[in-house]
């Protein structure tokens, strides 16, 4: 950043691999959202710019800009978008380094544009979209829209809708239900990701909007860990992933997270990356497929599922710490111990 950049921005807050910049002054020229709204079909205007930078081991060693946080306004005290930026770059973070994967570099060379919006009703959405004022052509962007977030009741509901977005955002889709969403990605990402947040032993309450990192971690309990437990008890066949509910959604997630808890984050990723299709059903064949090269991996199962009958990705395996009661499809069945399983 040159020193005359540099007077543009605030003090910018770095941790480990990654970077906020805040510019200091509003923008020369308004930023338009690329989504027109109801009822002049105009788009929104946003004066506000903070930036969200990630240390993607480039060939040049710098940092990439990953995130445009477009706002409406700015506060001298609970300012949104460096809360968003910083929560977007810690779940960027995870991806990058454990899953394995980035956002698509077709869109705004990996950029993904959030715009937090006074109006609309509290919510959000996620759209790979057209911005025609990016150098005056038209350029492909990824896009967040949280609307009227300020009128948010609870913290954690904030850290939810970012979750969910990002999910669309980042993660690889799955899709065809009916309810309560076509594609799976923003559910599996709003679970996903604050299940990862909620092991972090560092998290404090300033990534999370002011939540207590209690309350979020009650939540996943609540929350997350039945869908966990489905997706660990249950054949992951087709007959019960195979439909459009919310539920068939549900079991798909449950299955994403009983992964999550059990494997190595990279290879969840190359699972995903593996599907076939966008169709569920695809799911169990493409996990099997991730663990071929697994040799020595132990695994410490959660203490809410010791003594149940749990289904494990590892036909392909030697298994040793527990006794296999059945297989399916290179899948296995076996009563989840205390102590850690071995896989070879």
């Amino acid at each position: 950043m040159t020193f005359l950049a540099a007077l543009l921005y605030l003090q910018p807050f770095r941790e480990d691999l990654i970077e906020v910049r805040q510019r200091s002054e509003p923008l020369e020229v308004a930023k338009l959202s690329p989504l027109k709204f109801p009822p002049e079909n105009k788009p929104f205007a946003f004066e506000w710019l903070t930036e969200g930078y990630g240390h993607a081991w480039t060939p040049t060693d710098e940092y990439q800009l990953r995130f445009r946080v477009f706002s409406q306004d700015r506060k001298v005290h609970d300012e949104l978008a460096p809360t968003t930026a910083r929560l977007l770059l810690n779940l960027w973070k995870y991806n990058f380094t454990e899953l394995k994967i980035d956002h698509k570099p077709d869109y705004n060379k990996s950029c993904v544009d959030v715009y937090l919006c006074f109006s609309g009703d509290p919510g959000g959405e996620q759209l790979f979209d057209e911005d025609s004022q990016a150098k005056g052509i038209s350029t492909k962007v990824n896009t967040i829209y949280i609307y009227d977030m300020p009128s948010f009741k609870e913290p954690l509901e904030k850290v939810r809708e970012v979750c969910h977005e990002y999910g669309h955002a980042s993660l690889p889709a799955v899709g065809g239900y009916d309810k309560p969403e076509y594609w799976a990605n923003g559910y599996l990402g709003e679970n996903f990701f604050m299940s990862w947040l909620a092991k972090q032993t560092s998290i404090n309450s300033d990534l999370l909007y002011g939540c207590d990192p209690k309350i979020l971690r009650d939540y996943v309990a609540r929350v997350c860990y039945p869908m966990v437990a489905k997706g660990a008890m249950n054949f992951p066949g087709n007959s019960w992933l195979a439909g459009k509910s919310e539920e068939h959604m549900n079991r798909y997630i449950g299955l994403m997270l009983w992964m999550q808890e059990i494997l190595p984050a990279n290879i969840v990723a190359q699972s995903m990356k593996l599907m076939r299709s966008y169709d569920p059903k695809d799911v169990p064949a493409s996990i099997v497929d991730a663990c071929d090269g697994i040799d020595g991996l132990s695994i410490k199962v959660p203490s809410f599922l010791v003594g149940k009958k749990v289904w494990l990705p590892f036909g392909r395996h030697t298994i040793s710490g527990a006794k296999v009661l059945g297989k399916s499809d290179n899948w296995i069945a076996l009563y989840a111990p205390k102590t850690p399983i071995v896989v070879r």
